[in-house]
């Protein structure tokens, strides 16, 4: 991404409060998340991208292009920007589907669920490591996801474990008070989810934004130190023929 990309990002970035980070340290997370991912001439399907920020990231990156596949309209406030024309040239889509609705004959190269695996059916992620039926049912929801990959692509996953230092205790994080616990699953399991299909998959802890630096240097010794702050993953799941990802 060069500076003048940089600068219309971070343009953007602030007209639509894509997040309540600086944007400095917001693009620190995101080059880390996608680390490795290269978005040049991609399609991209950014499933359950709220207000956008995955796809716009993607464009400048290099993507051909970016559906935002947001079910709920008040998460996209991409709707409501109202430099089009920037939003045009930047082949940015929304579209206000559920996964379970959604039906294309376009193929994407990189699929993003960033945050969002557990939200496709919250009352049925929640089960899936203690009920073999529901666990089956979500993995054929993800199934559908896969077949709207091409040939040579891949799928980056993102979400919170289930396992917690604070959870575990029955209380509140001080790093990520939201957080309902019970409503995610361990990475390991998610990545079982994926298990039918040949993807070569990489495991990483998140940083804590927060902490900068430092927050990088912890996300290198694993689980641990995610243990004690937020346990937010990141897994990499490709099936590409070259390493060009």
């Amino acid at each position: 991404m060069n500076q003048n990309s940089i600068e219309e990002f971070e343009r953007i970035y602030h007209n639509l409060k894509l997040s309540h980070h600086p944007f400095h340290r917001m693009m620190k997370y995101l080059d880390w998340c996608f680390e490795g991912v290269d978005f040049r001439d991609k399609s991209v399907l950014d499933i359950g991208g709220g207000n956008g920020i995955y796809s716009f990231y993607s464009r400048f990156k290099g993507s051909s292009s970016a559906l935002n596949l947001e079910p709920f309209a008040a998460g996209s406030s991409i709707l409501d920007f109202d430099d089009t024309e920037a939003i045009d040239n930047l082949s940015i889509s929304v579209n206000n589907q559920t996964i379970q609705d959604f039906s294309s004959n376009e193929k994407f190269d990189v699929i993003i669920l960033h945050d969002s695996i557990n939200h496709l059916d919250e009352s049925m992620f929640e089960k899936i490591h203690q009920d073999k039926n529901k666990f089956s049912d979500y993995k054929m929801l993800i199934n559908k996801i896969v077949s709207l990959l091409t040939s040579n692509s891949l799928i980056l996953v993102t979400d919170c474990s289930r396992r917690n230092f604070w959870g575990d205790l029955g209380l509140k994080s001080p790093f990520a008070p939201t957080i309902d616990w019970h409503l995610h699953q361990t990475p390991q399991l998610v990545e079982k989810l994926f298990e039918d299909h040949m993807f070569k998959s990489k495991l990483r802890w998140s940083p804590f934004k927060r902490f900068g630096y430092f927050g990088r240097v912890l996300s290198k010794m694993g689980f641990i130190p995610s243990y004690f702050m937020q346990s937010h993953f990141n897994i990499r799941l490709s099936n590409e023929k070259d390493d060009e990802y």
